[in-house]
């Protein structure tokens, strides 16, 4: 049985619009992914934009190991200890971070072990290595509000910075400790 055209067009034209919602609620999606840093820019009316915080901001830069940052959503995350001088099984030396996460939000937030980059001396920035003698190792997973998790993080050779990234497709760091 053949469909009269009207109602292919009026068919056709449901489908486009159930893909553009889609499309749309999607690219909404996207424009979501960016960072968890709260700021508001306002249009100046000359041209010019001012960006202000939504709060006080604290410094997150080069902080000192036991310091919290918490961010927008309520995520607190800590360098707890750092054990350097760590020899792997080939005897190339690691680097070792202990953290913490803690959600103080109310709605569940992700955590990772690529969520961390250790900087060396020279400013390379590198993903966790494995350690052969590792323990308590941080997973990843999802942290219900109210929730905390906790793990070690090992870095090949030496690093002087642990860097936390809130948002993987940043690529600044959300903070920033001194591991010396």
């Amino acid at each position: 049985m053949k469909k009269p055209k009207t109602e292919m067009l009026l068919s056709r034209r449901a489908a486009l619009g159930a893909f553009a919602t889609v499309a749309l609620g999607g690219a909404g999606l996207l424009a979501g992914c960016g960072s968890d840093e709260a700021t508001v820019t306002e249009d100046a009316g000359d041209g010019d934009k001012k960006e202000e915080p939504k709060k006080e901001e604290q410094a997150t830069t080069d902080l000192a190991v036991g310091t919290t940052v918490t961010t927008t959503a309520g995520l607190a995350v800590v360098v707890d200890a750092v054990q350097t001088g760590l020899i792997n099984y080939d005897g190339s030396t690691m680097t070792g971070i202990h953290v913490t996460y803690v959600n103080n939000g109310d709605e569940g937030a992700d955590y990772n072990v690529y969520d961390w980059k250790g900087e060396d001396a020279n400013g390379a920035q590198q993903n966790q290595g494995y350690y052969s003698e590792g323990s308590d190792e941080l997973q990843s997973g999802t942290l219900a509000a109210g929730g905390s998790v906790s793990g070690n993080i090992y870095f090949d050779g030496d690093i002087n910075k642990a860097l936390y990234f809130a948002n993987m497709f940043d690529k600044s760091a959300t903070a920033s400790w001194v591991l010396a």
